[in-house]
């Protein structure tokens, strides 16, 4: 592991059994886009799950998965700064969506997906969410904490996408300093159902432990005890796809659990 780093990250998709019976291929997306700088580097990770009902929600899901990395890896501090990052963002994501759409021939809806993601840099943090799945974060004294609940539609099964209308009142927007927080982890709503308790609104044990792995491996066996979790145990608690993707600081030496 290089000494400059700063931040560790993993991720991981597994295809649910309702896919799989249908023959649909998975429509989670997870990215990951850590740059360094010697001001210091750029750390970021994504996760967005497609519209069951659109049809190319899988591409979409991966588009602006990797997409709002690039985005805020390239604009980071003018980003930070703004009096209305919400808004700022909101702008960019359905730029880009309608960019690709017509790239692509596509109708923008059948792109739709939630979106998730936490990006850091110079200790400063930017945290996005659109729709379900949770958002996590691994505070100093070894607890777990919500840093964002999923968000349903009218009817339990049903959520926000990216292209949502009034989506300047739908992003959730966090930002911050990095003091108490030592890790973040995203899921989406399939992974929730093993993970978080919806009705006291607490993430389980298993989201520190996991987390912590990333002190006690590489990145690589990381990512490799996620998909297996996913693929062995956490699907079988779900028909629904997968993912999850998580960071820690990488500089506070081994935990013990």
């Amino acid at each position: 592991m290089s000494e400059n780093k700063q931040w560790s990250v993993a991720s991981a998709t597994a295809r649910g059994r309702g896919h799989f019976k249908k023959g649909v291929l998975c429509q989670d997306k997870v990215a990951e886009l850590v740059t360094h700088h010697s001001s210091g580097g750029f750390y970021g990770i994504s996760l967005a799950d497609g519209a069951g009902s659109c049809k190319f929600s899988d591409k979409g899901a991966e588009f602006i998965s990797e997409k709002i990395l690039e985005l805020l890896q390239r604009n980071f501090s003018k980003t930070y700064d703004s009096n209305n990052l919400s808004n700022v963002l909101v702008l960019s994501i359905e730029k880009e969506l309608k960019l690709f759409s017509e790239e692509k021939k596509i109708n923008i809806k059948e792109l739709s997906s939630t979106l998730l993601f936490i990006v850091v840099k110079n200790n400063k943090f930017i945290i996005g969410h659109i729709g379900d799945g949770v958002i996590g974060g691994l505070m100093n004294d070894g607890s777990i904490r919500v840093l964002s609940e999923p968000e349903n539609g009218e009817f339990h099964n049903s959520t926000y996408f990216t292209t949502s209308e009034n989506n300047k009142n739908r992003l959730r927007i966090k930002k911050g300093t990095i003091k108490e927080i030592i890790g973040f982890i995203l899921m989406s709503d399939g992974t929730s159902e093993s993970l978080y308790d919806s009705n006291k609104k607490e993430l389980s044990k298993a989201n520190i432990d996991m987390i912590n792995w990333l002190a006690l491996g590489s990145e690589n066996k990381v990512t490799e005890a996620l998909s297996k979790n996913l693929s062995n145990l956490i699907i079988q608690k779900t028909l629904d796809d997968c993912s999850i993707a998580i960071m820690r600081k990488s500089n506070l030496g081994s935990v013990s659990l």
